[in-house]
């Protein structure tokens, strides 16, 4: 029968003592037998060889908890996102989908000062009056209710002096204009005319409003 050695390092899990080696010159007193049922206390080296077990099972644990290492499955959490998320490019992001945008479509009325206007006009605003001014001027060929619309002090000539002139301008003769504000209550207006059987004409002046008891009035024209 051939005798296997173990090396140093490795413990013994039996619970006996390592037997000495060399030539064994005294003989062993028997021991006597162990009564039945009883069992022996385990020794030093097995408390010492359970404890590195316990050990080693509590780290597998906690690297079991806290993750495994590369290529280990992702969490289903994960995988679940990924899928509600749905397709993904080359570099894993979702490929979202985004709604289609409406075309911009551009207002189809200008602003009030950038139009051309030849309506009755008010006194609500310096643009306003002098819309109404004109009304009077070329539409209703009125000279008391032109003169009605600018101030006392105005440049504005008289009441049968603003007649005259008016009755100067061809009968028919069609107006349009186009107040653009430079300051308060100062505008720059474009004054077009188209007169029968004439070629049509148009001219820049400034004119200067003024507000009195809540209406706005005429009060100077500049070329």
């Amino acid at each position: 029968m051939t005798k296997t050695s173990r090396h140093p390092a490795v413990l013994d899990l039996s619970g006996g003592s390592t037997p000495p080696r060399g030539p064994q010159n005294t003989p062993r007193t028997p021991r006597p037998p162990k009564p039945r049922g009883e069992r022996r206390k385990p020794g030093k080296r097995t408390f010492i060889a359970l404890g590195a077990v316990a050990v080693a099972v509590a780290g597998t644990g906690i690297v079991a908890t806290l993750g495994g290492g590369e290529g280990d499955p992702a969490p289903a959490t994960e995988t679940a996102t990924t899928e509600a998320l749905g397709p993904t490019d080359e570099n894993g992001l979702p490929i979202l989908k985004l709604p289609d945008v409406e075309p911009f479509a551009p207002p189809t009325t200008a602003p009030a000062e950038e139009t051309c206007r030849s309506d009755r006009g008010d006194q609500k605003s310096g643009a306003d009056v002098i819309a109404a001014f004109n009304y009077a001027y070329y539409v209703e060929r009125n000279a008391a209710a032109a003169r009605a619309l600018a101030t006392p002090s105005s440049t504005v000539q008289p009441v049968p002096d603003l007649q005259k002139t008016i009755d100067q301008v061809p009968a028919g003769t069609a107006h349009c204009v186009k107040s653009i504000a430079l300051s308060e209550g100062v505008y720059l207006v474009d004054l077009s005319l188209n007169a029968p059987d004439q070629p049509a004409k148009r001219g820049t002046l400034t004119v200067t409003t003024q507000k009195i008891d809540n209406r706005w009035y005429v009060d100077a024209f500049k070329d």
